[in-house]
């Protein structure tokens, strides 16, 4: 049996030795004289024959036992520890789950940071990218008065005032326009 040292010494002189292997140019080629060994060349030819010598790839007995006695308790006990002991410690701030729970600071902060900037400072309004909110309301108005039942008495105007006050709390987002 080949002792290691050696062969890792061979491998290392062959890929010391690879930029050899590579061609140039016919123009940049030296003038042949006669027979020109390369040794490139033939180390080259010689690196797909050093696969015979590696070790199959198998396992063997005992070598699950290393990798066992590592990952079992870092998969069920210290991986789900750090993971559950970090979402209680998140979960006891005072802004966690910001984005579901509406009506918190950082809640509002963000939603009035947004409100700063121009292209989103009437996101919340309905009538928002309308050219015309006149005439859509006007429109209203008349598709009403020719769809309303006989004898009603509520008027469009009425009824958007009625809406603009109406108490929604399914829709947190409503008192926000409101205000």
């Amino acid at each position: 049996m080949a002792r290691p040292g050696r062969l890792l010494l061979l491998a290392g002189a062959l890929l010391s030795g690879i930029s050899w292997c590579f061609l140039c140019s016919p123009e940049k080629l030296p003038k042949a004289r006669g027979f020109d060994f390369n040794p490139a060349v033939a180390a080259s030819a010689a690196l797909p024959a050093l696969t015979m010598l590696a070790e199959d790839a198998e396992a063997k007995y005992g070598d699950n036992r290393k990798w066992s006695a590592v990952l079992v308790p870092l998969t069920t006990l210290v991986f789900p520890m750090v993971g559950f002991g970090s979402f209680v410690l998140y979960s006891f701030q005072e802004d966690a789950f910001w984005r579901l729970v509406p009506g918190t600071k950082r809640a509002k902060e963000a939603e009035e940071a947004w409100r700063e900037h121009p292209l989103f400072a009437n996101a919340k309004d309905p009538m928002n990218g309308l050219l015309n909110p006149d005439d859509y309301e006007k429109g209203l108005e008349e598709a009403w008065e020719r769809a309303k039942p006989a004898g009603s008495t509520v008027t469009v105007k009425d009824k958007l005032a009625k809406l603009s006050k109406q108490n929604a709390p399914h829709w947190e987002t409503w008192k926000s326009l409101s205000a």
